[in-house]
This record gives structure tokens, sequence and C-alpha cells, in this order.
């Protein structure tokens, strides 16, 4: 007894020592990504007593937000959401808990595999990089948002594309006068490449090998740009280079677009939302078509929580993650609108009739989405990209010459950053 009093007591205070806190602070997204765990917070107190306060900032601030509270390994937070490009940055960082050894967060049978595996660090796929090999590898991060982006058509006029081949096909068809057979999401920087990367690995290209060659400019690769920047914007609006997201989303919802990619949230919000839609219930979701590599690859866009190292309330911040990913509370998750990552629920026959993307979701999850490659640069090689994607889009540049000044730029980069 007397032992275990004394590894009680030599428990650092980042576990928490399992006391009870008075409230768990949680840096937070502001939008359409934190609106169901908002709702469902205000549960946890009843419960438990615990008032759990939600700091919300906007996408941009909060990851600046984050790397300078972590690096000032200050405990304003006890949890925080973060979209998982950021990972491998907090990852390397090592400013996350580990939820397994620290905690024993353990993998629901429910819960596919890769949505674990890419709150996981090192990633336990793709390459990994320098200052993570070897390290032993544990959960940082549970997944709270389960984005996976998918495709949307007009089921109303057409049968489902099952190849990109059959994407532009539908496209030429049925283009005509204020009505677009694709919209491109070809805004700079992260908007094109979310919308370009499923192609590009369905075409079977990437950006990176296994080894961190960059191989964006391959002949694979150059193809899935041309695709992208000539084919289908053949069939896309006018400004293509400066929509984002919630313009293609609009343009499907006013009935002046027949299809496009799309994010769950755009679904929720906009295309099935009926006082803003005019094709609610018109509109089809599924994963992602395939390319010439046999694959259609979806892309993951998940949202996390994580406890930073320097919380001293750990346990107790774990125990909200896994209330709130728990069966039982995700059910009134998703009736508050949250996006959920359970196959039971993805599959339940009466939630898909509320929520017509459900079951396209948990197929491309079984399907095995990809995700942005796992790397602390990956902010600057995405605005490298984007930038280059952009102009290719635009007019400005050759495919071939955007694609070369993309992987030269991102070869000097990742170069100088030890890869």
């Amino acid at each position: 007894m007397v032992a275990a009093l004394l590894i009680g007591a030599c428990q650092p205070a980042t576990t928490g020592g399992g006391q009870k806190p008075a409230k768990l602070t949680i840096a937070a997204v502001q939008g359409n990504e934190d609106a169901a765990l908002k709702a469902v917070a205000p549960l946890y107190e009843q419960k438990t007593g615990i008032k759990i306060e939600i700091v919300e900032f906007p996408y941009d601030q909060l990851f600046e937000k984050l790397v300078t509270t972590f690096k000032a390994n200050s405990p304003t937070y006890d949890l925080v959401m973060m979209d998982d490009p950021w990972m491998p940055k907090f990852g390397t960082d090592e400013s996350l808990q580990p939820l397994d050894s620290n905690f024993g967060i353990k993998r629901d049978s429910d819960i596919p595999d890769v949505v674990y595996d890419v709150g996981t660090w090192p990633p336990p796929r793709g390459p990994v990089p320098p200052a993570a090999k070897g390290k032993a590898a544990h959960l940082i991060g549970v997944t709270i948002v389960g984005n996976v982006e998918m495709f949307m058509y007009r089921s109303d006029m057409g049968p489902a594309p099952k190849t990109w081949d059959e994407v532009k096909a539908n496209a030429d068809k049925n283009k005509k006068a204020n009505f677009w057979g694709y919209v491109v999401r070809g805004k700079a920087t992260n908007p094109i490449v979310a919308d370009f990367l499923p192609i590009l690995w369905s075409f079977g290209g990437d950006v990176f090998d296994q080894s961190w060659n960059v191989t964006i400019d391959n002949a694979a690769s150059l193809k899935a740009v041309k695709f992208l920047v000539q084919d289908l914007k053949s069939d896309a609006p006018p400004g293509s280079e400066s929509i984002d997201a919630a313009d293609r989303s609009r343009l499907m919802a006013i009935g002046q677009a027949y299809q496009s990619t799309v994010w769950p949230g755009e679904i929720t919000e906009i295309v099935e939302n009926s006082s803003v839609s005019q094709v609610k219930g018109k509109v089809s979701y599924i994963p992602m078509p395939a390319g010439p590599s046999g694959k259609g690859i979806g892309m993951m866009g998940n949202w996390l929580l994580g406890v930073p190292k320097a919380s001293q309330n750990g346990q107790a911040a774990a125990d909200f993650i896994t209330w709130l990913t728990s069966s039982d509370t995700q059910k009134t998750y998703v009736d508050k609108g949250g996006i959920p990552a359970r196959k039971s629920i993805l599959n339940d026959s009466a939630l898909n009739q509320k929520n017509p993307y459900f079951a396209a979701l948990a197929k491309s999850l079984d399907a095995v989405p990809n995700w942005r490659p796992r790397t602390d640069q990956w902010n600057a090689v995405e605005t490298i990209l984007g930038t280059n994607l952009n102009a290719a889009l635009a007019g400005l540049a050759t495919p071939e010459d955007a694609v070369k000044k993309a992987a030269d730029q991102i070869r000097t980069l990742m170069k100088g950053a030890g890869y």
C-alpha cells in the first residue's frame, strides 16, 4: 500500500493525478466543425460537474495560437482541436501527451483503423519524417469530426460516375448556359490543393515518394495536373481560380452545377440545407471516382482532439475525449450536426435518411482514404504547390512550367529542412 501511494504521488502533474478539475478549457476552430461540440458540452457538465469552456478561433488564428502556446509550454488549454495536417508539426515538436500510454485510450472496433492512424505519431504508413524515425508510435489525437472528401453529383440528371473519365464525360454532356458540368475549387494554396490531391492520387501520382523524393513533376502527376487545369476547367465556371468551397456548394445548391468534390460540412450547411438549397434530395454522394491507377482515393480532413503537454488536467481531458466519442454520446452529437466516424452510426438506415452522405462516408473510410503528407513542412509545401496550380488554372503558366517550378521549390525547401 505504501509503495502504491508513493508511486501515485510521483506521477507527473501533466497526467492530472486523478483529481477532478472544476473546468476543462478547449481551444476550438470557429465554424461548423465545432458546432456539435458546443451543443453537447453542457451535457458533460450535467453528468460530471466539470464545466467545459470552449475558446474559439478562426482557422488560421487557431493554428498560430496553438504553435505559440505549445512553444511557451503554457497550461492555457486542457484540450485542443487540430486539423489533421497540423499533426506532423505537433507530433515532431512533441507538443501533445500520448493518449494511449498516459491515459489508456484504446482503439474501438466500431471506428475504422484509419481514423486512429491519422492521429498516430509517427505515422503508421507513408514516409516518416527524419526526426521521427525509430520513435515509438503513440496516439496523440482522437478524431471528433470524421471528415473525408467525397464526390457529389446531380443524381436526378444522370448515373453515378465510376471513373474520372466518366466525370469528364458527364461534365461535357451536362454543361449548358448558366449550368456548369464541374466546379473546380481553384482558389490559391489550400483550396486548390484539397481539390487536386484526390485526383492526383487516383491518377497514380503524388507529391512525394516513400523516401521524400519530390514526384509532383513525374508523368502521372503531370497528367493529373492537366486533367484538373485543362480538362475539368473547360466545363467549369469562369474565374475558377477564385472559387472556394462555399462557392462550389452554393452553385450546386442554387441549381447551377452538375458535380464536384465536397466535404461533409458543405453538405450539411449548404447543399442539404432546405433553407438555402433548391436541390435538396436531388444530389447524391459517393466515394471518389477511380482514376487510371484503378483506385479512387479520398482525402482525410479530420479534426482531432488532443491533450497539450502542459495541461495539468490530462486524465480529466482524456476522460472527456472518451465520453465524446462513445456510442451513446455520438448519437446526440450527430443529432446536433456532428460528423461521426463510427461505422454503426454511419451505416444506420434511419440516420442515412436524415444525413444522405453517411453511407458514402462509411464507404470512403472503408476504402482507406489518404492523408496529406506527414511532414512538419506541409504548410509551406502546400503554399508552393497551391500557388503554382492556381497559376496554371488561371492560364498564367503551362501545366509543365507549374509542376517544374513547384517541384524545384519544394525540393529546395525539403533539403533545407533536413529531408
